[in-house]
């Protein structure tokens, strides 16, 4: 689904998924593999959480997708979650957020070198 663009304004474009439920079983940072847009899943890491730092009150599925960069609207997909790297936060400002993400990313993309995937 389109989203508010914010994740590229910050440098990390994400593929928003809305989750047909007001709760849901996980929440937080994840490492995760995407399937459904190439012929083997993709790296990515991910957030389901309701999105503290601007006010979002609804849960969502963002994924950001390492060294990607298509459009995948009305896409169908399938996530597969690997590994929790932390919970949800809320942070003061936009710049943290940044900072936070940048450092999910590359610990998602340690956890694709180490297995081989990358």
């Amino acid at each position: 689904m389109h989203g508010d663009k914010l994740g590229r304004q910050l440098g990390f474009p994400t593929a928003n998924i809305y989750l047909h439920r007001p709760l849901t079983a996980v929440q937080g940072i994840y490492v995760v593999r995407m399937h459904g847009i190439d012929r083997h899943p993709l790296p990515g890491v991910a957030n389901v959480g309701t999105r503290p730092t601007i006010g979002g009150t609804r849960s969502l599925l963002e994924v950001y997708l390492l060294d990607f960069n298509r459009d995948i609207y009305g896409k169908h997909v399938c996530v597969e979650f690997c590994k929790k790297l932390r919970a949800e936060e809320r942070y003061a400002n936009l710049d943290l957020l940044k900072e936070a993400i940048a450092k999910d990313a590359l610990q998602a993309r340690h956890y694709f070198e180490e297995s081989g995937e990358l």
